[in-house]
């Protein structure tokens, strides 16, 4: 019984390092600004906006987040080659200006 509940508590604490979608597309627009050290991408796809985000236009990190400099160089660099990627967005948080959360990229070949 123990090792039951023991299993189901370690089950529901790493719920949450799972709440993510991962969206196949390619980057159309990449923004920054705000007056805030932030981007944001669109994709030529339909945005997801699975946490249910105010301004679900596009996906958002800020420099408070962690891999806000690896998620910037991969999206430059996917960019600049004119590769897919799949984004990967927070299922439960929004980012910065009510936005979905950017967790992830990965680049294509």
């Amino acid at each position: 019984m123990r090792s039951l509940l023991a299993a189901l508590t370690f089950v529901g604490l790493t719920a949450p390092a799972l709440s993510q979608t991962m969206i196949p597309g390619s980057i159309t627009l990449i923004r920054t600004g705000w007056n805030a050290e932030a981007f944001g991408i669109v994709t030529a796809e339909p945005i997801q906006n699975p946490a249910g985000c105010a301004t679900p236009d596009g996906y958002v990190s800020d420099s408070s987040q962690p891999g806000y400099n690896t998620y910037l160089a991969a999206v430059l660099t996917a960019r600049a080659i004119n590769q897919g990627v799949v984004v990967t967005v927070h299922n439960t948080e929004c980012g910065f200006a009510g936005r979905p959360k950017l967790i992830g990229i990965n680049i294509g070949k």
